[in-house]
This record gives structure tokens, sequence and C-alpha cells, in this order.
């Protein structure tokens, strides 16, 4: 379903908010009130729930009913599911702004998310630049804030030419709804895969290799995070992370340079057996024996395959 534009004076550049819902019901309004609340006036609103089993979208409609003139466009819809991937490609390819602000339906925006990125934005006048992100603090199921043990080493503000690099070798730090995307470049790139778990490192990885991406230093959004992290949710996104990997690694052959690929398989390999010293302690001869030739040799993607594919199948 789209709404109606709203008629008023379109003196800023339209900029998109786009929103694959799943199963949200409880956190969507709480998501949709804090777009309402940004102070960037200019914006469209695009949702697609991705077959949600409850009333995700009747209650999106209904929140938006009466605060429609908020926005220039607002488009609704519903598709069979097919995972976030699918609709998350599919929200960004039905918005029309250049810029699109990516957003998971529980999370929330602070009210000058929008605007501060897009300030940044048109300051730095980079035209290479694909991906903005920014800091975002944690928040529980019901809002409240949550305090972080750990958290990962943040990139120094502004464009950074060579991010993949700190992507790909680091923790992965860019927290998706502090997430700008430039459309086109989205849509050149190929999206999101819908083959891998983990989309969005893969996505800021080839990103990243052929643009510029940058750091606002500014908390401007909040991460929801659920309760039921389960061991086998996180041996299957281990597992993910180890195919993410060999992906890049093939397709950008002699980017990474040898002696950081092999730190980074030894590190990826103590994590796998972190995870699996206790399901499966006889895989212990195969980490050590690839532990081994990393130091006479530089592990490829088949290797880290070869490690992904055994957390998939303890995952299962």
């Amino acid at each position: 379903m789209t709404l109606p534009l709203a008629s008023r004076k379109q003196d800023r550049a339209l900029v998109s908010v786009a929103i694959p819902a799943y199963n949200h019901a409880a956190f969507i309004e709480a998501c949709l009130a804090s777009v309402c609340a940004q102070t960037y006036p200019e914006l469209e609103l695009v949702l697609i729930d991705d077959g949600s089993r409850d009333d995700t979208l009747e209650v999106a409609r209904r929140f938006l009913a009466p605060r429609r003139e908020r926005f220039r466009r607002i488009v609704l819809e519903r598709q069979e599911n097919q995972g976030v991937s699918a609709a998350s490609n599919a929200c960004i390819a039905a918005c029309s702004g250049e810029w699109v602000h990516l957003l998971g339906s529980d999370d929330v925006l602070h009210p000058r998310k929008i605007e501060r990125i897009q300030q940044a934005i048109a300051e730095w006048n980079c035209p290479d630049l694909a991906l903005v992100h920014a800091d975002a603090d944690t928040i529980d199921e019901h809002g409240h804030p949550v305090v972080r043990r750990r958290q990962p080493p943040r990139p120094a503000p502004g464009p950074d030419r060579q991010a993949w690099r700190a992507l790909f070798l680091s923790d992965n730090f860019i927290v998706n709804p502090t997430v700008a995307l430039r459309r086109e470049a989205f849509l050149a790139a190929g999206g999101f895969d819908r083959n891998l778990a983990l989309e969005d490192i893969d996505c800021w990885l080839r990103l990243s290799a052929r643009h510029a991406i940058a750091r606002v230093p500014e908390v401007l959004a909040g991460y929801r995070k659920h309760p039921g992290n389960t061991l086998r949710r996180r041996v299957r996104m281990l597992g993910a992370q180890f195919h993410t990997f060999a992906k890049f690694l093939a397709e950008h052959e002699g980017l990474i340079a040898d002696a950081d690929i092999r730190s980074h398989f030894r590190r990826y390999l103590r994590r796998f057996w972190r995870r699996m010293r206790r399901k499966q302690p006889w895989l212990l001869p195969a980490v050590l024996i690839a532990r081994l030739k990393s130091h006479v040799r530089t592990p490829q993607a088949e290797d880290y395959r070869r490690f992904g594919r055994l957390l998939d199948r303890a995952a299962v």
C-alpha cells in the first residue's frame, strides 16, 4: 500500500528510511516513532514486511495512518517470507532517495540521526562515499539501556578508502541501525547476498573494496538486544564469519597481506576451538594441523570454508 505524498515545500533533499520488518509487532511502534521524531524534515518511509507471523504490518499501518503528513512518501508492503537479505534488498530498491537509512524493525533512531549524518555527508563532499555509520547504544527488549562489557575499537572519524582492511581484520564495528547507504552504490554492488547468514558484513566488505565509507563519531541510534542468544546460534554465526571471509578472499585476491591473513586465520581457529572443544573434542588434531600449516603457507579461501562447514554441521 502506498499512502499519498505529503503536500509541502520540498526545500531539502529527500532521504529514505528503509525498514525490513519481521515478527516485531512488540517493537515496531517504537521504531516508527523514532523515525517520525527525526529533525530532518524531508523523509520517505519504505517498510516491507517479510511474511511476519504476527501483526507487525497491521500495527505499523495503524501507527502511521494519522502521521502520514510527516513523510513525503510512505510505502507499506508485504511479501512472502524470504529472509532479511531479500527484504532489505527489496526495501532499498523501492526507495527513491539518493541516501537510504537502513533500520531494523526492532531498533530505534536518536532524533538527530538522519540530520547529523546528512550534514556530515555534505561537509565531506566525497563523491565515492557509499556508506556512513555512527555509534550506538544498546537497549533491551523494554527499551532500557544495556551496559556492554566490551566495545569494539572504533575507526577514526571521516571517510576511509581502505576500510576493508579493518573490517576484515577487526571485529565488526558497523552497528546496523546507524547505517546510511548511497542507494546507487549499494545496488551496483549487488546488495545483500541471500546465501550468507552475515549478509551485512559481507556487503560492507564489498562496498569498502570499491568505495569510501565513513564514521560519524556520535551515538545516533539504539540497537535492541534480545534474550535467547543460544550456543547453537553462536556456533552458526561463527560459521557464517568463516564463509564470509572465504568469499572476500576469493573475490579480492591480494588485497589483504599474507601476514595479516595468517594472523587472522589463527585468531579464528582459536574462536573455533572455544566453541567446539566440548561439542566435538576430536577436532583438536585438525585445528592444530591447520594452525601449524598457517606458519608456512598463507591460508586460502577453502581453508576458511572448511572450518565454516564444520561449524554449519555442528549448528544443525
